[in-house]
């Protein structure tokens, strides 16, 4: 496609000083000519035949005249791109306000145009940073997470003193303030291990989400530790906390509804004015405590889902169980206590991760398991040698639900491959939203892979595994369009070690993935680097390689390629480094306290320590929006496209 594309678009979005003053009405024709011409038909007709064109020309279309800038910027052309390009669009909450109903032509447009340009600069040879902001958000940000479409974020954060900790639930997008916080709840403790999905709870579409946090038993209440100060850097499972006195473990979930949120984040609002804090004394408390789960064990990986048709909350506890339980209803709590694997049972098993596969009734659980019993040493001043490990995927059925007592099961499959120090696991979480119908309908609806994502080496080598779907032939009618995945589709991506260097040293990297079903965007740090706040050293954008990830990624460049003229293009290999200005790499090698990504807006968030602000990193291009709601640069001075 061709390279301008963006300058194009940002061309074509400005009007010239003569055009903002023009008052001329919307419907006016200025008829010099007595020869026919398309301006002699009505706008209807004319905005049919718009919607026959590709993005390339309806931008073009902008710069001929103030009638066609005018008629370009309406809704039916972009909101029939949006319906064309699918879930290639970045995904909207599921709330009224945001229905297709509702979407402004500004809305649908900045939608395609952000899926367009993402698109381009991220399988571009030359991937770069396209605009950065900051915004001021008066707190201390410890971890973070962005829900589907990057239009809300939950956070846990504390004061500046860090004597209290909070969750916050802020809005992205909003057109006053940028990011805005919308609602807080207080938690005793820090928040970690933060998961948030959009769901359905008794009929309210919502944000739900789980966490957990620690605190002292009650015996040693007055001992002074403070079980908020520790954190698994390297999410190694052969390096645990070890604090000096005994824990407990609380994890909890909470229901935020999204209509309350759309009228928190109403841009007549001012926020943090007097009537922004009227209105919201006004609603009902915002947030509802859905579930808490207490325990003396150590509680590890969460993952929420809806099973046979409840929202359902799953923990790791104590390495070798996950626990779940019914956020509405009854509220049934079940456990299951995966079996240890043949030959190992007498050897250490401990969960990494899991995801919740609702649509076939199991999980997918990624345990490490030594195969001997601590370090050797082999002489007192050498450091320790780990001991060999194995890594183990392994299909588990879903347990009764409504039985209280413990159920162990064996792995209905497993797949088991040495990796000695393995550390940093992940699982993409696809949705049914990410479903692809194909263009060609015989080819029914792609679904995308499921990929594993870990660190070997001491973090230094970064490994890709794919689970491919199963092909629809080999499912049941009534499934074939439902995401469904088995370990004998297990396919491995590519390998990576990626090395740091300036003018005076080199050395190996550690790399950290922040995953997503066909973006995932890659960091590294120093290999050594030990500090909470980690210095960035670079950033990478990575797409799925290998013969798991072509239909699926095929059929989405297909979608996006169904509205444009010019061909796309990609590059050939899986990963690329971010070209990054001076200042950037200069604030990133800092420190990074937080960092979150939103595969679908393609967006980075991320926070320094002890600094008050989120910084945002955007690879795609959008139009914005001025304060009073007008878009920016300012189309014709015509009050109703403040109604588009």
């Amino acid at each position: 496609m061709s390279s301008n594309w963006w300058t194009r678009f940002a061309f074509s979005s400005c009007a010239t000083p003569g055009m903002m003053r023009t008052q001329q009405s919307w419907d006016m024709r200025i008829q010099a000519e007595t020869l026919p011409c398309l301006n002699a038909l009505s706008d209807d007709v004319l905005m049919e035949v718009f919607t026959y064109l590709d993005v390339e020309d309806i931008l073009s279309l902008r710069q001929v005249s103030k009638l066609y800038y005018n008629l370009t910027h309406q809704g039916i052309i972009w909101k029939n791109f949006l319906k064309r390009i699918g879930p290639s669009a970045p995904q909207l909450p599921p709330s009224h306000r945001h229905s297709p109903r509702f979407l402004t032509s500004f809305e649908a447009e900045r939608l395609v145009t952000r899926a367009i340009s993402l698109h381009m600069n991220w399988v571009s040879p030359n991937p770069r940073p396209l605009s950065r902001n900051a915004f001021q958000i008066h707190r201390l940000i410890q971890s973070m997470v962005i829900l589907p479409g990057g239009k809300y974020m939950v956070a846990s954060v504390c004061n500046v003193a860090k004597t209290h900790y909070s969750l916050v639930v802020f809005a992205l997008d909003h057109r006053i303030g940028g990011i805005v916080p919308l609602a807080e709840t207080p938690v005793k403790q820090k928040a970690y291990n933060i998961q948030a999905k959009y769901m359905n709870i008794d009929g309210t579409p919502s944000i739900v989400f789980g966490y957990i946090r620690r605190k002292t038993s009650p015996r040693h209440i007055n001992t002074g530790v403070d079980p908020s100060i520790y954190n698994s850097i390297w999410e190694n499972p052969r390096r645990p906390i070890d604090p000096p006195v005994p824990l407990q473990y609380v994890c909890t979930c909470v229901q935020i509804s999204l209509d309350n949120l759309d009228a928190l984040a109403n841009p007549h609002l001012v926020p943090g004015s007097h009537a922004f804090f009227a209105f919201a004394a006004s609603q009902p408390p915002p947030f509802r405590l859905l579930s808490v789960l207490r325990s003396t064990s150590e509680l590890g990986s969460i993952d929420l889902a809806v099973i046979d048709g409840v929202p359902t909350m799953a923990v790791v506890k104590s390495y070798e169980t996950v626990v779940f339980k019914e956020l509405t209803g009854r509220g049934f709590i079940s456990t299951l206590h995966c079996a240890r694997e043949e030959p190992y049972s007498s050897n250490h098993h401990s969960i990494c991760n899991f995801r919740i596969l609702p649509h076939q009734g199991q999980i997918l659980a990624i345990r490490a398991i030594k195969l001997a019993e601590g370090p050797v040493v082999p002489r007192p001043t050498a450091p320790p040698v780990l001991a060999p490990e194995l890594i183990t995927l392994a299909m588990f059925s879903l347990p009764e639900p409504g039985n209280n007592e413990t159920q162990s099961r064996l792995a209905d499959q497993s797949i088991s491959f040495r990796a000695d120090d393995v550390e940093g696991i992940q699982i993409t979480s696809p949705s049914d939203y990410e479903s692809v119908q194909c263009i060609d309908t015989l080819n029914g609806v792609a679904h995308p892979p499921l990929s594993i994502f870990y660190r070997s080496n001491g973090g230094t080598r970064f490994h890709e595994l794919i689970i491919k779907p199963t092909p629809r032939e080999f499912l049941p009618k009534s499934e074939r369009s439902k995401s469904h995945y088995d370990l004998g589709n297990l396919v491995a991506g590519n390998d990576h070690m990626i090395s740091w260097e300036n003018e005076k040293e080199r050395g190996p990297c550690r790399v950290f993935v922040l995953p997503g079903s066909q973006r995932s965007l890659v960091y590294v740090t120093k290999s050594l680097d030990i500090e909470e706040s980690l210095g960035v050293r670079g950033f990478y954008s990575h797409f799925p390689s290998g013969d798991g990830t072509l239909a699926y990624g095929s059929t989405k460049q297909e979608l996006l390629q169904s509205i444009l003229r010019d061909p796309l293009r990609s590059r050939a290999g899986a990963m690329c480094k971010f070209e990054m200005s001076p200042d950037l790499r200069a604030s990133l090698r800092e420190g990074v306290k937080a960092i979150a990504w939103d595969e679908g807006i393609g967006r980075v968030f991320y926070v320094k320590p002890d600094d008050p602000q989120i910084h945002v990193i955007d690879f795609a291009k959008a139009p914005i929006q001025a304060p009073n709601g007008q878009r920016w640069p300012l189309p014709l001075a015509d009050a109703r496209m403040l109604e588009l």
